[in-house]
């Protein structure tokens, strides 16, 4: 690795919206461009190349931190659409990186179930998850997959479905009933309510007619 190496990642970095791929090791092989770096400069015989080693080294560290602090937003940005329940598949993420994204998910979604669902839900108690956390089409977001039926038998979970026609393609996604649903632009198709409504709500739905009770 090099100065001009960082360079062009940094440039690259700033020109996707995605994050570029760098493999597993980029952030050890980084750690050891700096570390011979400054063992270059501490063992240089003269003061120019003493200075030029000082100026490279100050100018990798500046680089690599701007390559981390734009993968960091980039990173933050998909953790926030995790959270919210829009479906990303996040790719170029290093080995390191990976548990900084669970993290920020984790929190985000601990935070919504201690901040907002006791004003949403009164009878919960703050901290306490109910239900395999869910985002907002009601796709279990734990690493754990629901046990089939386990959410229908669930006595939260409302009966009431509602028609609506698809306006856009929609991700797979896991209903409050449980089932799998991978919805198209232009389907029409019968939901649970809970789910029409994020659905509508997001203007990805309309709603074809009132809420009907199974039967």
């Amino acid at each position: 690795m090099s100065l001009e190496d960082l360079v062009m990642i940094l440039t690259k970095e700033r020109d996707l919206d995605d994050l570029q791929e760098l493999g597993d090791s980029f952030y050890d092989n980084a750690a050891s461009y700096i570390k011979r770096l400054e063992e270059s400069r501490n063992e240089a015989t003269n003061y120019r190349e003493a200075d030029m080693l000082s100026d490279e080294l100050k100018n990798a560290r500046m680089v690599l931190e701007g390559i981390f602090d734009r993968r960091r937003s980039k990173i933050i940005d998909a953790a926030l659409n995790t959270a919210s329940g829009i479906r990303t598949d996040v790719k170029g993420l290093t080995a390191k990186e990976k548990p900084m994204f669970d993290s920020i998910v984790t929190a985000l979604e601990s935070g919504r179930t201690d901040v907002l669902l006791p004003i949403l839900e009164p009878g919960r108690e703050p901290g306490r998850a109910q239900n395999p956390s869910k985002n907002i089409l009601g796709e279990t977001t734990s690493k754990e997959k629901p046990i089939e039926n386990s959410v229908i038998q669930d006595s939260n979970v409302t009966e009431d479905l509602m028609m609506v026609k698809v306006l856009k393609d929609i991700p797979r996604f896991v209903g409050v009933d449980g089932r799998h649903y991978h919805l198209s632009g232009e389907d029409v198709v019968v939901l649970p309510k809970a789910n029409a409504l994020v659905l509508c709500n997001k203007n990805v739905a309309i709603p074809l007619q009132n809420q009907q009770g199974k039967g």
